[in-house]
């Protein structure tokens, strides 16, 4: 089983808990990140929500990430719960393109669900967001630096 990561999951070390086999970068084609999902746990609040990555369509660009491999045994269902959970949502299963060349199905996590936010609100409001949410896992504006620093070092 392969599951894919573009934010979080890509460098925080969930994996290693699951026996992770396996690890290489990935390309998924005809999606990008979008900042679009409001957090109401993990980075924020129902009062102060947060704001995380998500996945659109996008016709002609990619999400660079990492794919994760582990054993198909009976530890898939537990590491594809404890992931729903966390990432709000149920994975669905897409083709990736990895580093060495091959093609595999992976599962992705993309949200869809009532706590999305508008791609065209105002970057100066998803700001606002940031600076102010916080949940059980810390700050929404540690999150956005995060990953963005992740997204940096790829260039």
């Amino acid at each position: 089983m392969w599951i894919f990561g573009y934010g979080s999951l890509m460098l925080d070390g969930w994996e290693a808990a699951y026996g992770c086999i396996d690890r290489k970068w990935a390309e998924l084609p005809g999606y990008r990140r979008s900042f679009n999902k409001k957090s109401i746990e993990s980075r924020g609040t129902w009062e102060v929500p947060g704001l995380t990555l998500n996945l659109v369509r996008a016709a002609g660009h990619g999400c660079r990430g990492i794919a994760f491999a582990f054993e198909d045994d009976k530890r898939a269902p537990e590491i594809l719960l404890d992931l729903q959970k966390r990432e709000a949502c149920k994975p669905r299963a897409l083709a990736v393109q990895l580093e060495d060349g091959r093609a595999v199905s992976a599962k992705v996590f993309i949200y869809e669900g009532r706590n999305l936010i508008d791609d065209s609100m105002p970057l100066v409001d998803k700001a606002r967001m940031v600076t102010k949410a916080a949940g059980i896992r810390g700050s929404d504006f540690d999150y956005v630096g995060y990953v963005r620093g992740i997204e940096r070092s790829w260039l």
